[in-house]
This record gives structure tokens, sequence and C-alpha cells, in this order.
């Protein structure tokens, strides 16, 4: 299997970072498992790129920083499209009478959900 140099492996890990902020556009299901299997993949392109890093030194090391600072810029972005979507469901739970649950730093609920009946909207 041929190696692929550390900062193709950054600029493929930015390009699946920008599909999954725009798959993130769409208020869909099926979307948004894709804006994660995106996500999934630039983490293993990073990790290919670590491991390149560290096998030998980079061939074009200016190339690899300026790959590395563009990802950086395209996670920065990824933050705040994730940050949006999150203030915008704590919101819409406030606005329909739930309580929007906590979540760890793995993504996982922190607390049971509130109950069925607690979250349909009064009126």
């Amino acid at each position: 299997m041929q190696r692929t140099p550390a900062a193709d492996s950054v600029r493929i890990a930015r390009e699946n970072i920008s599909l999954a902020i725009q798959a993130c556009g769409v208020a869909d299901t099926a979307h948004l498992r894709r804006a994660i299997s995106f996500l999934e993949t630039a983490v293993t392109d990073v990790r290919r790129a670590e491991a390149e890093v560290l096998s030998a030194t980079p061939p074009d090391p200016a190339k690899l920083r300026r790959e590395t600072m563009l990802l950086k810029r395209q996670v920065a972005i990824m933050m705040r499209v994730i940050d949006g979507c999150a203030a915008l469901r704590r919101g819409l739970s406030v606005r329909l009478g739930c309580t929007a649950p906590a979540y760890t730093s793995q993504g996982r609920p922190a607390g049971a959900p509130p109950p069925v009946s607690a979250c349909e909207m009064q009126g």
C-alpha cells in the first residue's frame, strides 16, 4: 500500500469537514448521519497524517503547516455549526416547554431525558 503524504491526508480531512458542514445545513436525520460519517473519515485522515509525521520527516513541511492551519480553521467553523445546532435545540426545548438534557463531552446524555408528556406543546 502506498503511503499518503501527511499534507494530503490533512487536505482530505479538511474536505471531509467541509462536506460535514454542508450536510449539517439540512435538518434531516440522513444528512446528519452523513455528517457524522464525514467527520469520522476526517478523524481517520488526521490520524493517518499524524502517523506519517511520526514515522518520518514530511517532504514538504511548509505545505503540511499550511494544510494544518487550514484544517484548524475548518474545525473552528465546524465547532460553530455544532454550537449553533445545540443552541437552536436548547431554544426550541425552552420554547416548547421542555428542559434540554445535558450531555457529557463524549456526547452521551448526562441525565435522564424529560418525560414525553413534559415536552408536549401547551396551547
